[in-house]
């Protein structure tokens, strides 16, 4: 059950805290105050005493009574009026408040305290209690709304840190570059004023010697200068030989909140080396990197780990040059270090959580592909490459969807995929398919726009063979061929014991018709291809904005249809067994719905054992779902109980759709054709003016019929 919302701020421990400390202020006041119009009531200690404890009581009871309605007051008016707004409006309501509830409390707590404590009460003794839990209130109401205040303002002082920290994140990468060319421009600046000033001094030797101390003065300003850049940098600047142990001999301050070693531990090598807290498994990395990039005498950028002073694993980006001398050999390597453990992170999740993904989609039985704007397939799970074929590793080839179905189909296909690609919702649509091994087979196809960024970028899909309702077809094609041909050679003479035999042999294959269909549109509505797309394009939202929450949602969405292949086959399952796979898929509504449908289950443990239909709650929930609209503000309200005649009863507020979807042919009607085939009791579904019930039977086993005897 989701935490109260008044108990946010000031949760049972620290209520009760806050309240004794204030039932003893309160007394310290009211003895004080006695003290000045009858001081001599401390001559008796046990008088003093048992006012005391008494008022300590009674002010506590006050506040218990008084916090909640308090809390909850603030929180309505903070929503609706707040203080920059409505100051006085607010002042004059929440004083208005304090006093109102001060004087109704009175009584409220007097009078048991006249019953319990034996006290004697005047108008005196009444108007001043009124006129403490007055001040208890206005009190408690200031202490509550400061600490609302404060937590409301620390959240969002974090938030705005966390916002400035990105910020500045991205605005030190850029002033890297331009620290960059900075540094480069400088270099060729002073380079070009030395070479001036060398010809200057062949010229006129004692003219130079005139000016060395203002040539001097300017290289002062300009190595400060460098350093001012330097220590701005969002990275350590470095400058080390290319030895066994890199020997510093300059690196920026910014190593110390990099490593949490100072700089001048590792200048010269005086404490530590800087490869000594290098990863041992990356040294290689580096030095092999770096020797690269002299041999082709260019830049070099890799990434590698290093061991933080508090034992952590931080991962860095190098960014340097090899500095040569006149023989072509390192003498140095310049370059900046930065700090990417964060975005290294959050690469890994991602990656993990496409890992999940694909691992997820090759779960699947049925075939699950996403095509391009062009039509071009660019994923498959493990179902589709057994249909599709294996994708070239090749980027720059190419394999058509359309390749994999028959002639006459293809129009039809590129009509729907046209559609898609301008966001109209295509029905699924029966298509002649071509396997890799070259056989044809009939199958569904369902698909859905592949949306990112709010831009349509593909279509992704799902492949369903239908062979087996195909041969169910023909041969009740077949069957009833062969019978009217019987029906014309048969005699006269036979001709009404013909037609009774001709109806029951048609009912017969009615029944045996519809209870194939049947099982043919429960099994379609188990792995329900919408419900699979809804659910794949939240899965991609998440990947992106919280890994750790699609990590969960994939979790979640791997059990609900592991239970539909493990249970597609059953009769009946246990009600414990079905409430898990529910509690699977509502974790699966929550997200993709956010608080715009609420699902209370109350059901008694000693139902467990009873048995029920599998997916018989799903289909009624997808039901109400389907038929109705709803929102945060008015959200479709689920309850789901067991009532005395033993049915479980699903019960949702209606407010139906003006534009309806079109009926698949699975719904209530599915769920009373498969209970006939398990059992005699039949589940009602009673549509109201307000509320849409539905009576779902609980069947019983040998279990429950012992423990019900």
């Amino acid at each position: 059950m989701p935490q109260n919302k008044t108990n946010k701020y000031f949760p049972l421990g620290k209520l009760l805290r806050l309240l004794l400390f204030l039932s003893l202020g309160l007394q310290f006041i009211v003895i004080s105050q006695m003290y000045f119009y009858k001081a001599d009531f401390l001559n008796d200690p046990e008088v003093l005493f048992i006012r005391v404890f008494r008022g300590i009581i009674l002010t506590f009871l006050a506040g218990l009574i008084l916090s909640y309605p308090i809390l909850n007051l603030i929180q309505f008016l903070n929503r609706k009026m707040p203080w920059k707004k409505h100051m006085v409006k607010r002042f004059f309501l929440q004083f208005s408040f304090g006093i109102a509830a001060g004087l109704l409390v009175t009584p409220l707590i007097l009078v048991p305290a006249g019953v319990i404590f034996k006290m004697e009460f005047d108008l005196l003794v009444i108007l001043n209690n009124s006129y403490y839990l007055i001040i208890l209130c206005l009190f408690l109401m200031t202490v509550m709304e400061a600490r609302i205040y404060f937590e409301e303002s620390t959240a969002s002082r974090i938030k705005a840190e966390e916002i400035q920290q990105e910020l500045l994140l991205e605005a030190s990468n850029k002033a890297q570059v331009e620290a960059k060319v900075q540094i480069e421009e400088e270099k060729n600046r002073y380079a070009q004023l030395l070479i001036e000033k060398e010809k200057l001094l062949n010229q006129d030797l004692e003219k130079e010697i005139r000016r060395r101390e203002e040539i001097s003065k300017h290289l002062n300003e300009s190595r400060e200068q460098l350093h001012s850049i330097m220590s701005n940098l969002l990275g350590a600047a470095y400058r080390c030989k290319f030895d066994e142990n890199y020997s510093v001999e300059y690196f920026s301050e910014k190593l110390f909140s990099i490593s949490g070693y100072p700089p001048s531990d590792f200048t010269n090598n005086a404490v530590r080396s800087f490869a000594s807290i290098i990863y041992p498994d990356d040294l290689e990395i580096c030095r092999n990197t770096i020797s690269e990039a002299a041999k082709t005498k260019s830049s070099y950028e890799f990434e590698y780990r290093i061991i933080h002073r508090n034992g952590n694993i931080v991962w860095v980006k190098e960014n340097g040059k090899c500095i040569f001398d006149t023989q072509g050999q390192v003498i140095y390597l310049d370059g900046i270090i930065i700090d990417i453990t964060r975005s290294k992170e959050a690469e890994i999740a991602a990656t993990e959580s496409q890992k999940n993904y694909k691992e997820l989609m090759d779960f699947l039985p049925q075939p699950i592909f996403e095509l391009d704007l062009e039509g071009r397939i660019v994923f498959t799970n493990k179902a589709g490459d057994d249909f599709f074929g294996i994708l070239p590793e090749d980027p720059n080839e190419h394999v058509s969807a359309l390749d994999f179905f028959v002639a006459e189909d293809i129009p039809l296909i590129i009509e729907n995929f046209k559609k898609s690609a301008q966001g109209i919702k295509t029905e699924a649509s029966e298509f002649t398919a071509i396997k890799k091994d070259g056989t044809h087979c009939p199958v569904m196809v369902f698909g859905t726009p592949i949306i990112r960024n709010n831009k349509i970028v593909g279509r992704r899909g799902i492949i369903i063979d239908i062979s087996e309702r195909k041969k169910y077809e023909i041969g009740l094609i077949n069957a009833k061929n062969e019978l009217e041909q019987i029906n014309t050679t048969l005699e006269q003479s036979v001709v009404e014991r013909t037609r009774q035999l001709t109806q029951a042999n048609t009912q017969l294959l009615k029944v045996q018709k519809e209870n194939l269909q049947s099982q043919f549109e429960v099994l379609k509505q188990q792995v329900n291809p919408h419900f699979l797309f809804n659910s794949l394009n939240v899965l991609t939202s998440l990947i992106k904005i919280d890994p750790d929450l699609a990590e969960s949602f994939t979790e979640r969405l791997s059990k609900v249809y592991r239970y539909v292949l493990e249970n597609k086959e059953k009769d009946v399952v246990s009600l414990s067994t079905e409430l898990e796979f529910l509690n699977a898929y509502l974790f699966l509504l929550e997200i993709r719905f956010m608080k715009k449908i609420i699902i209370e289950i109350n059901i008694d443990k000693l139902y467990y054992d009873f048995q029920i239909l599998p997916i018989a709650i799903q289909l009624v929930i997808e039901n109400a779902i389907k038929h109705n609209t709803f929102s945060k503000e008015h959200p479709l309200k689920i309850e789901v109980f067991v009532d005395e005649q033993h049915k479980l009863n699903i019960v949702n507020n209606m407010k139906l759709r003006v534009t309806k979807f079109a009926s698949t042919g699975v719904g209530l009607e599915n769920i009373s054709r498969r209970y006939a085939l398990v059992s005699e009791l039949k589940p009602e579904f009673i549509k109201g003016e307000t509320h849409f019930i539905a009576k779902l039977p609980l069947l019983k086993t040998e279990k429950t019929e012992t423990e019900k005897n």
